[in-house]
């Protein structure tokens, strides 16, 4: 009996010694791969959560993206030369390559106990990627801004995480990742302490191939022009790559190149054409002023002059200032912009604040005690989301007679409206105090003013 219990005593001491050593060995290199475990884990899960959404399927897929694909996996290479949709070239050309797998959308498979059609996980997954690399961006331009390693990762975590970001590909299958992917790279490339300008201005240039919304954020430049701080002819890239990237799907034409070519150049102009309502789905400046208008057309030629005036007497202040711009403050510009540019502008959709969901979180870290003007800029979109995806308004104000109607997403769409209208307006404080801290506005006396224009 003392031998077994001896013997079991000397098992006992080995097993403890070991579980020791590994208890020792794992401590050791956790902790000093502590920061990459953490990123693996973060994106495992983002992933299974996408995964769990790639499933579900919206209007826009059945009415439009998959008859786009399956023209592609009819047709092949020659149909690039039509003018299939209502996107560019370069989305075009992804959903062309999509068809090279072969898929159809009736062999179906079952993931996490639900039916997917592989057209559509093939769709989801290229939006993605690029959520997945867009990300990657926004950690980098965190890294220009904190010495903190975490806070970095952190903007990598909540950036891929994001509600809109998940529900924008991996719910509803749109592609705006793609185009924020290379307007995130152009910021990077722009702010980062040895500047790239040309590389940012391509990278604004591939925004542009894939989304109009890019222009959100053109004044920035026009900023940093008038600063002498960006060289406006580096502009030019814009429409030279647009048409170069073009220009495959052109040839694909064949002998109707001119008539592909010219609906190519067309695509942004009869996209200006295709929503008549002032607001649509989400909290603008026009959601906050009514509900229902009869002349839309009369209160969006009205609209485009206040965003000229409002975006204008804003490139006009910035511009003032003597002190050249750091990386940080052309940053907030960025910010700013993101979410001035689609709040005044006609005919903008749920989906047109995302640029400004993924920089107004890197904003909150800048100015952390801010870190609530990112969650109610988010909330604007996130209304938007909700309404469209579920039909389920934020505010839930229902009439007399029970019913759901357009008044009750109303109201949701104007709280959206007005706390966004509060972010607007704290970034815009925060910007002009620190700017003023720094620098003196130049002060030019009309007289001055007078005899330089003469």
């Amino acid at each position: 009996m003392n031998k077994i219990l001896e013997k079991t005593k000397t098992i006992w001491n080995i097993t403890k010694e070991k579980v020791s050593k590994f208890n020792d060995f794992f401590l050791m290199h956790f902790h000093k791969h502590d920061t990459i475990i953490y990123i693996a884990i973060v994106t495992i899960l983002s992933l299974l959560v996408r995964l769990y959404l790639f499933p579900n399927v919206k209007g826009d897929y059945t009415n439009f993206l998959k008859n786009w694909y399956l023209t592609y996996l009819n047709e092949g290479v020659s149909a690039l030369g039509k003018r299939i949709g209502d996107y560019t070239p370069c989305y075009n050309y992804l959903l062309y390559f999509l068809s090279l797998f072969k898929l159809q959308p009736e062999n179906t498979f079952t993931l996490f106990s639900q039916q997917c059609d592989p057209v559509l996980f093939g769709i989801k997954t290229i939006s993605t990627v690029f959520d997945y690399g867009m990300a990657v961006y926004a950690y980098f331009i965190g890294k220009e801004f904190f010495k903190d390693k975490l806070k970095p990762i952190f903007i990598y975590a909540l950036t891929i995480f994001g509600l809109t970001v998940v529900l924008n590909s991996a719910m509803w299958g749109q592609c705006d990742s793609i185009y924020v992917f290379f307007i995130t790279g152009s910021i990077y490339y722009l702010i980062k302490s040895k500047q790239q300008p040309v590389l940012s201005t391509f990278m604004l240039s591939m925004a542009f191939c894939f989304k109009l919304q890019t222009v959100f954020v053109l004044p920035v430049f026009l900023i940093l022009y008038l600063k002498k701080q960006y060289k406006l002819h580096y502009l030019l890239l814009v429409p030279v790559v647009y048409v170069v990237a073009g220009l495959p799907a052109c040839f694909a034409a064949g002998s109707n190149f001119g008539d592909r070519f010219s609906s190519m150049i067309s695509t942004y102009f009869n996209q200006l054409d295709s929503y008549t309502q002032v607001t649509l789905n989400t909290g603008t400046f026009y959601a906050l002023i009514f509900t229902n208008f009869k002349d839309e057309t009369f209160i969006s030629s009205l609209a485009i002059f206040l965003t000229l005036f409002i975006n204008g007497t804003l490139i006009f202040i910035f511009q003032r200032f003597k002190k050249p711009f750091s990386g940080k403050t052309i940053f907030k510009l960025f910010v700013l912009f993101a979410m001035t540019m689609p709040y005044f502008m006609p005919h903008m959709h749920e989906r047109y604040f995302y640029l400004n969901d993924i920089i107004i979180v890197i904003y909150a870290f800048i100015n952390f005690k801010k870190f609530y003007v990112a969650i109610l800029a988010i909330l604007n979109s996130m209304i938007g989301y909700m309404v469209y995806l579920w039909n389920v308004p934020f505010i839930p104000v229902v009439p007399v007679d029970g019913s759901i109607t357009d008044y009750t997403k109303a109201a949701s769409f104007r709280f959206g409206a007005a706390v966004f209208l509060v972010s607007i307006i704290i970034v815009f404080k925060d910007l002009f105090k620190e700017l003023s801290d720094e620098d003196k506005l130049i002060d030019k006396p009309l007289e001055q003013e007078i005899q330089n224009l003469n």
